[in-house]
């Protein structure tokens, strides 16, 4: 079981937190709250007043930006030991995204006017907030570009060689739903479920029922318009 004096030692692994002493890091985990959320939660949600800073110790979360269609997209999969909503506590503006459980998690959450007064006491946590927030600009612009150079063939594929490590593993999809992969390639699943079976045709994946096998990575990669080599295939 995860309480507040238990993360005082933990936050330390968080990179934004190390430095601090433990008298430090004691002072800003007793701002906050530890929570408990059941898979299928709706953490918080776009555009709803700013809910805070979060760190997610155990479990996994999917931050969903939705489209002007209605459709939603996941930004990014965060996973334990990584904080989220960093946008909103610095400025206090609503939430920029969804945040969903697809686990069961627990989180440390601190409030926008709490996290002011720890940034004001110890200048370094918003210091380190802005190399945060660099490295997921960084990340959003890779997946921009995605976007705008490959049609859906080529995001699924690519997303296919992520979740199989390469070809390496197959693909749980009772793990990794139609929806997810749709919304991991911000596309709509009946899409997904085309390009699957072109992808089939094609001869670089099979599927089932309960699991997606990876049988051509090499096929795979061109696809997903990536140069076999860069990711160490022999072609």
């Amino acid at each position: 079981m995860i309480d507040l004096q238990n993360l005082v030692g933990r936050l330390g692994t968080v990179p934004l937190f190390k430095g601090l002493s433990e008298a430090a890091r004691k002072e800003i985990v007793f701002a906050g709250q530890v929570l408990n959320y059941p898979a299928g939660t709706h953490i918080f949600s776009e555009g709803e007043p700013c809910s805070g800073l979060y760190v997610l110790f155990t479990g996994q979360v999917h931050l969903y930006k939705l489209g002007l269609q209605g459709q939603e997209t996941i930004i990014t999969i965060i996973k334990p030991v990584v904080m989220f909503n960093e946008v909103a506590v610095l400025d206090g503006g609503p939430n920029p995204v969804t945040a969903v459980a697809v686990q069961d998690c627990t989180v440390w959450q601190v409030g926008y006017g709490s996290y002011q007064l720890l940034m004001n006491r110890y200048p370094e946590v918003g210091i380190g907030l802005l190399k945060v927030l660099a490295a997921r600009n960084r990340l959003m612009l890779i997946r921009y570009e995605d976007l705008l150079s490959r049609p859906v063939l080529a995001r699924a594929a690519k997303i296919l060689l992520d979740l199989s490590q390469q070809g390496q593993k197959p693909i749980s999809r009772n793990k990794h739903s139609l929806q997810e992969i749709a919304a991991y390639a911000a596309t709509v699943p009946e899409a997904v479920s085309r390009s699957l079976k072109t992808l089939r045709d094609k001869g670089a994946i099979e599927y089932t029922r309960s699991r997606i096998t990876v049988i051509s990575p090499v096929k795979l990669a061109e696809i997903a318009q990536i140069d076999p080599l860069l990711l160490g295939m022999e072609t």
